[in-house]
């Protein structure tokens, strides 16, 4: 048997993302995304047995080695959780009124509503404020130029577990809006080996974490929800 097969799979598909161009390294990540998802899907529908449970234990180890070196030092992907620095309530403000605006041209994607391009959340995106905090955190990054408004604002409403794509390699994620107080639908992050953390942001607070490298999901809205987020994303160099 040579090396390389003697490796535990993990390593091996950590070897194997090192030798692939970035495409053919979002094809790998999609896969074992799609893998890992319908793997916790199935673990919410039924117990797992042991081979479930190591084949979802090696779809969640396997993405983050897909990535660079700093990843690791975020064990459940999370780098920042609560108000952040570089937004003002006025900035908050602001993108809350140009998000309902905006709402009449979000387009359904699978199972929620994006709107991409609005002016505003596009010039906070590239905010040198952002950049240098995040910078702080992880090191230079670059952003990606996407800035979209997500409504979750009918009944089931939501996003099944997935990573991200490359564009939101790194996901600075902010509440606008969500109604009523009793809330029903929550964001979760599957870290691996580890617990799931379960995540409701206030109005005004941010999520900043490694999208692409772990498992998260939006649960679904009930009658009478409404959520809208503003979403930028960054990509580490």
């Amino acid at each position: 048997m040579s090396q390389a097969a003697s490796l535990p799979l993990v390593e091996r598909l950590g070897r194997l993302s090192a030798e692939l161009t970035a495409a053919e390294r979002e094809n790998l990540k999609l896969l074992l995304s799609m893998a890992a998802g319908g793997l916790l899907v199935g673990h919410a529908r039924q117990q797992p047995d042991e081979l479930r449970q190591e084949a979802l234990q090696t779809a969640q180890r396997a993405l983050p080695k897909l990535h660079d070196g700093n990843r690791p030092a975020f064990t459940t992907g999370i780098v920042f959780l609560g108000r952040t620095p570089f937004f003002t309530d006025a900035d908050i403000a602001a993108m809350d009124q140009e998000s309902m605006a905006s709402r009449h041209r979000a387009e359904r994607f699978h199972d929620h509503y994006v709107s991409s391009g609005a002016p505003l959340a596009r010039e906070m995106a590239l905010s040198s404020a952002i950049n240098d905090f995040l910078s702080e955190r992880v090191g230079p990054v670059l952003p990606t130029y996407k800035a979209n408004y997500l409504y979750y604002d009918a009944p089931g409403l939501g996003i099944d577990p997935h990573v991200d794509k490359d564009e939101f390699a790194l996901n600075v994620l902010t509440m606008l809006e969500h109604r009523p107080a009793d809330r029903h639908s929550e964001l979760i992050l599957y870290p691996p080996d580890q617990e799931p953390v379960h995540i409701q942001l206030a109005h005004g607070e941010s999520l900043v974490f490694f999208a692409d490298s772990v498992t998260h999901q939006r649960t679904r809205t009930v009658a009478g929800e409404s959520i809208r987020l503003v979403s930028f994303g960054y990509h580490p160099i």
